[in-house]
């Protein structure tokens, strides 16, 4: 047993997806939240940008004492896990990458779709597990600017956000996608209106319940799960504190009220 805080982080407040989903899964653990919202958006660094802040944000949550450090931002799992894993050999991390291998499975037209930020959707690694798992599907690979960027405004139920998804998912909708993947931690906020508009012939895949699972899984190799009869969560951002409560709360359906403002 270990009582200590899941450690988690992201570009932004996508990666609150991937505390969504851990905390309905492993309800007595205690988790802290770390949005890198100073320096959103990710996908226009370098990958040398990205593992310095990636090390940065490591460093800040194991002096919260983090047991585990969950990567939930595809962009920064892409750039940095490698790196993160020898700079810090003896902390576990878990990071999030497109269902790729998920979607392969279960296509039955052999075609697949993902949606990604652009800096994911062009990257060698993505290449890599198309290479690797869906050499012989038709995959419709969508760079999607702009929509991180809604997600942080909290701005998911709206007509520009519609009209953006809507130029988005044009390609998939002229293709014969049946299973498409979310690409990126912001997306799974914006589902709902992802499924309505491919309608009910096409299956969304969402990473947040996969990482999750994952997480589950190394706790329990380390034994190291918690009983928290009454877990703690703390939130902490490099942003505007205040817009994170208003955000966090309108993504989470639950107050937000007491992040914290940090320099990293």
């Amino acid at each position: 047993m270990d009582n200590r805080p899941i450690g988690v982080f992201d570009s932004g407040v996508g990666g609150l997806s991937i505390w969504r989903a851990i905390r309905k899964l492993l309800p007595d653990e205690s988790m802290d939240f770390l949005a890198d919202s100073g320096h959103v958006p990710y996908g226009e660094k370098s990958t040398a940008e990205l593992q310095d802040l990636t090390a940065r944000i490591t460093r800040f949550l194991l002096g919260s004492d983090a047991k585990i450090i969950v990567v939930a931002c595809n962009t920064a799992t892409v750039h940095s896990i490698g790196h993160l894993r020898e700079t810090f050999p003896d902390v576990p991390f878990v990071g999030v990458v497109p269902v790729v291998k998920t979607l392969s499975k279960h296509t039955r037209t052999g075609t697949i779709a993902v949606l990604s930020t652009p800096a994911t959707s062009s990257s060698a690694y993505l290449a890599g597990l198309i290479q690797e798992f869906a050499p012989d599907k038709e995959v419709v690979n969508v760079g999607c600017d702009g929509l991180e960027n809604m997600v942080e405004a909290g701005e998911v139920r709206t007509r520009a956000t519609t009209a953006l998804l809507e130029r988005h998912l044009a390609p998939v909708k002229a293709s014969d996608a049946d299973v498409v993947g979310l690409g990126c931690t912001h997306y799974p906020f914006l589902r709902h209106q992802i499924k309505h508009l491919l309608g009910p012939g096409v299956r969304v895949y969402d990473p947040s319940r996969p990482v999750a699972r994952r997480t589950r899984q190394v706790l329990e190799e380390r034994d190291a799960l918690a009983r928290n009869p009454h877990p703690a969560f703390r939130f902490y951002t490099t942003g505007d504190a205040a817009l994170f409560n208003e955000v966090a709360t309108k993504l989470l359906r639950r107050p937000v009220t007491d992040a914290h403002h940090v320099e990293i």
